[in-house]
């Protein structure tokens, strides 16, 4: 498993032995809001001892929630279509399911749902995109912002 830079994460054999071979996976890990301070202590822990029964605790609450499958031929809907059809959920596997955004009032109120349990934000997938490696506008993110979080430069 690597991360989004490219880099080789320490994951036990064991969190992903139920992964499907041979299919490209896009996601995250995740072991709950208001966590990320925990899930990166477990990745730093497991630098050395990847398959020991310390590790293997550790990673008992580690998810990998999982948003796109880039190799895969297709539309985004397309590629989420043969992910819920290829993933089966687990303990420490899951695909994100998709909501569709009824308007800005809906799109606003979700927002205030993650934003409340302090989450980061809503990512907004072009149901028409090809995959496209980077960064792109077919992808956006949306975050909840105040004022008092933003500095204005003149």
């Amino acid at each position: 498993m690597y991360s989004k830079n490219g880099n080789l994460l320490p994951v036990p054999s064991q969190f992903t032995s139920c992964f499907p071979r041979d299919v490209c996976l896009d996601g995250e890990l995740w072991t709950g809001y208001r966590d990320l301070s925990k899930l990166n202590s477990i990745i730093r822990r497991t630098r050395n001892i990847q398959d020991s029964p310390e590790v293997l605790n550790l990673w008992k609450d580690v998810k990998y929630c999982i948003f796109d499958a880039p190799m895969h031929p297709g539309y985004y809907l397309e590629r989420h279509n043969f992910l819920s059809n290829t993933i089966v959920s687990g303990a420490n596997l899951c695909v994100i399911p998709i909501v569709y955004c009824e308007g800005v009032p809906h799109l606003l109120s979700l927002l205030n749902e993650i934003t409340r349990k302090q989450g980061e934000g809503i990512m907004l997938y072009h149901p028409a995109a090809k995959y496209t490696s980077g960064r792109t506008s077919n992808i956006l993110k949306l975050k909840d912002s105040s004022e008092e979080d933003v500095r204005y430069i003149k």
